[in-house]
């Protein structure tokens, strides 16, 4: 009887001080915390990594950000994209990621039925999306230039070769966050990480989970005012937002956002007003951000059925949260703002 008493009351000490140190261990990772922000891919990027390896992992990213910011600029010279866009319809041999993301471009265009589409960069041009210059073109202008607009016009061949017909060009910064985000990603894990979380802009990739073990708590920013209309709970993932209020003019009282629908040279005119894309892979994730916001709350339900790879969250004109049903439970709404409800589909 004493010796199973012994028994327990060491059992009770080995549980208490392994529950102690996974404590320290979290707090330890906690407080090595570091935090880094860079310039690139047009935006302000933050990068928080935890742990020992954290530095390893922050300076590992970067270098990746950069490398692939290069390849895949439309206005940096010495790009893939610029060469391509620039090739006058020659074929350009391309590095392997420039490649396989051209690929992704054309299937998930096929797949949205060209709601998304990266050689709509002629028409963005046209109305200053790319330049700044805004202005709204006059209609033959844009028939002109939706004209060349097709992703059957990126030719793909072996040996990493591509070609754009029909006087195409392409912009591939529909999809390239997310990619890249992916990659830098792996970059961090490689260097030892476990914990951390990267953000470009409208665009989240946390990796693993919290030091403590708990799930990400990521907010959704509100486009009428400052702050989050949601926050949503998930562990390793991408989160990618698209919303007309990101980039946006005002001309003879009517404002005009950087979104255009493919098949009318136009601004997207569905009932998204915001579209978050959750899911594992970052490219596919960033263009259906565009494609849905394009599509709608009923187009986002309707490809969801097809392919159960992602989750969306969509805020809509009239004031509606209408969320993918595998979210139940992981969203949150803002005390602050007037929604009340989840839609579930």
């Amino acid at each position: 009887m004493q010796k199973s008493k012994l028994h327990i009351l060491l059992l009770s000490l080995l549980l208490a001080v392994s529950f102690t140190l996974v404590g320290c261990k979290v707090k330890q990772e906690e407080n090595t915390k570091k935090t880094s922000e860079l310039y690139a891919l047009d935006t302000i990027i933050t990068l928080t990594a935890y742990g020992d390896n954290a530095d390893k992992a922050i300076s590992a990213a970067k270098d990746e950000i950069f490398r692939l910011d290069k390849l895949l600029s439309v206005t940096n010279s010495e790009s893939d994209i610029y060469k391509l866009n620039n090739a006058k319809g020659e074929a350009v041999t391309v590095s392997d990621e420039t490649y396989a993301l051209l690929q992704s471009a054309k299937e998930i265009s096929l797949a949205t039925k060209g709601s998304f589409d990266v050689t709509i960069y002629p028409v963005l041009t046209l109305w200053g999306f790319t330049t700044g210059d805004y202005n709204v073109p006059a209609q033959d202008e844009i028939l002109e230039a939706l004209s060349k607009v097709s992703a059957d016009n990126i030719v793909l061949e072996s040996g990493n070769t591509a070609q754009l017909k029909n006087g195409a060009m392409c912009d591939l910064g529909g999809i390239a966050k997310g990619f890249i985000a992916d990659k830098a990603a792996k970059a961090m894990t490689d260097a030892g990480l476990e914990s951390g979380i990267i953000s470009l802009g409208g665009n989240v990739k946390t990796i693993g989970t919290k030091p403590s073990g708990e799930s990400w708590s990521i907010g959704i920013q509100n486009p009428d005012k400052s702050g989050y209309f949601a926050t949503v709970k998930t562990e390793e993932a991408s989160l990618i937002t698209s919303g007309g209020y990101q980039r946006n003019f005002t001309e003879n009282e009517v404002t005009y956002h950087h979104i255009i629908d493919p098949s009318t040279g136009y601004p997207s005119k569905s009932d998204a007003v915001s579209v978050t894309i959750i899911g594992g892979d970052g490219a596919l994730c960033d263009a259906l951000s565009t494609a849905i916001f394009i599509g709608g709350s009923d187009y986002a339900a309707k490809i969801h059925s097809k392919r159960e790879n992602f989750e969306y969250i969509i805020l809509t004109k009239d004031k509606e949260v209408i969320a993918s049903k595998n979210l139940e439970g992981k969203i949150t709404l803002s005390e602050n703002d007037d929604f009340t409800d989840i839609i579930y589909r």
